[in-house]
């Protein structure tokens, strides 16, 4: 009875000597970001089309999972992956916490849904022209501020100077323009949490980045379109989903039964912008089998790097793209 006693505290001893480490290596955050890969995600899984035209082949976003202020067990674990990503957080984001971490991605994902219907419902009106989709401006939607500026994430720039966009919007475009060189003193109104308040401009205040949000008038629009709620967050599969959208829009299957993958942001004027994590969402594409990936073209280089590691890198082909247009011109004549 006494080994067994004697045993029992030694396992138990070991047993701590051996958690504890653990456990404090798995909570302490560190000013680490880790990249990891993600899955691929065919896009009509966002929006539904009511009545959409079928494709014979795919079209998806690539996504990356990324751990901002990984902990120190996280981060030791990146160096046994060769495909995942240990950098150190940017200083400009080190002020943020995780909620608005998390509202930062998903104001960026509603704006690239938005973008991409304004886009698509555009293009395809030139084939069709009942297919129609209204919008008007709403609002310039705070997504990222400096630590001294006096905006908060979610914010919405609704008014310079008492003009207010729903009221004139050429005169608060106008004026907002001005505002956010700090050159004259303006004041901005802002919605924040259902509460109407004033921002005046100052060149701290004005370290903020954000997104233009729209009414689209989803009642009549023809086709008519549901978006689905997501968990995915962030901008970077702008591109694609305007690509999906449009394709189930016309009659003209761009996918040709080719299953096709990429990433970037989209801007309502079309222009593909760059993302992160492109050298795992490379890899992620060729392992789920794509034929095609489509790369913005200031992420190119980088994505080159990845391509060129792969064997029979041949049977994915990688394109660079600058904007919604260019993409649809490389799958139309790309056979």
């Amino acid at each position: 009875m006494k080994y067994f006693f004697k045993r029992f505290w030694i396992l138990l001893l070991l047993a701590i000597l051996i958690n504890i480490p653990l456990l404090v290596l798995g909570t302490v955050r560190t000013d680490k970001t880790v990249t990891l890969k993600g899955d691929t995600t065919i896009v009509k899984d966002f929006v539904e089309i009511a009545n959409p035209y079928e494709a014979k082949g795919t079209l998806s976003t690539i996504y990356v999972i990324s751990l901002d202020h990984s902990t120190i067990l996280q981060n030791w674990m990146v160096g046994l992956s060769s495909t995942s990503e240990l950098e150190d957080l940017p200083e400009h984001y080190l002020h943020f916490t995780d909620s608005e971490l998390v509202q930062m991605g998903r104001i960026q994902h509603e704006s690239s849904i938005m973008y991409a219907l304004m886009l698509a419902y555009q293009a395809a009106s030139a084939t069709d022209p009942s297919i129609h989709l209204e919008h008007s401006f709403d609002a310039y939607v705070v997504a990222y501020y400096d630590s001294v500026s006096e905006f908060r994430i979610g914010d919405r720039i609704i008014g310079v100077d008492q003009v207010y966009a729903d009221a004139d919007f050429d005169q608060f475009a106008e004026l907002f323009n001005k505002a956010v060189s700090a050159e004259e003193p303006h004041t901005f109104q802002v919605m924040r949490q259902k509460k109407e308040l004033e921002i005046t401009n100052t060149k701290e205040n004005l370290r903020i980045a954000g997104y233009s949000y729209y009414n689209l008038n989803q009642k009549t629009a023809s086709p008519q379109y549901k978006i689905k709620q997501t968990n995915v967050g962030g901008p970077s599969g702008g591109l694609l989903q305007t690509l999906a959208l449009y394709n189930s829009l016309v009659p003209t299957d761009i996918t040709q039964g080719r299953h096709i993958a990429g990433t970037g942001t989209i801007e309502p004027d079309g222009t593909v912008g760059p993302i992160g994590g492109i050298q795992q969402k490379i890899y992620t594409a060729f392992e789920d089998d794509m034929d095609i990936f489509l790369c913005p073209k200031e992420n190119y280089e980088e994505a080159l790097l990845a391509y060129n590691t792969l064997k029979n890198k041949e049977r994915m082909k990688l394109y660079s793209i600058e904007s919604f247009t260019e993409a649809l011109e490389v799958l139309t004549h790309e056979f």
